[in-house]
């Protein structure tokens, strides 16, 4: 299993940083993304709990499902399709420091292939850190 945390301090109010992070239709507005949607709405629509949201780089696109949602302070999902992989969760948890919110994101994914952990890792860190600065510049950018 491929195991990594991922942190950001984030010049924004926390509700602020919540709301950009759980735009799923929004995310490909602040990536490389070429296209984001919402497959199925969640509850409380749109974004809530069972939402599944379509990202798409290249290729298939990746489906990914809300399976927490607890605004402001926390968010999480599972992979339906589109990686190679048995199982892929993550839960992003924010906190409000001062005028930071703390943006704590934690991903644990195994794949399909037979491949070390550290090389999925090297694979998927990427692609997630892409989100992370996407929703650091678009919060920061709307708080100012």
């Amino acid at each position: 299993m491929a195991s990594f945390i991922l942190r950001a301090s984030i010049a924004a109010p926390v509700d602020v940083v919540f709301d950009v992070l759980t735009d799923h239709r929004g995310q490909a507005d602040m990536t490389a993304l070429r296209s984001s949607t919402l497959e199925r709405e969640g509850d409380p629509p749109p974004n809530g709990v069972g939402a599944i949201r379509r990202l798409t780089v290249l290729g298939l696109p990746i489906r990914e499902q809300v399976t927490v949602f607890d605004p402001p302070h926390r968010f999480a999902y599972k992979m339906l399709s589109g990686v190679p992989v048995r199982r892929h969760t993550a839960t992003v948890e924010l906190t409000q420091q001062g005028t930071v919110t703390v943006l704590t994101w934690e991903v644990d994914s195994i794949p399909k292939l037979p491949v070390p952990a550290a090389v999925w890792s090297a694979l998927v860190r990427p692609v997630i850190n892409m989100l992370l600065k996407g929703v650091k510049r678009k919060a920061e950018a709307r708080a100012a």
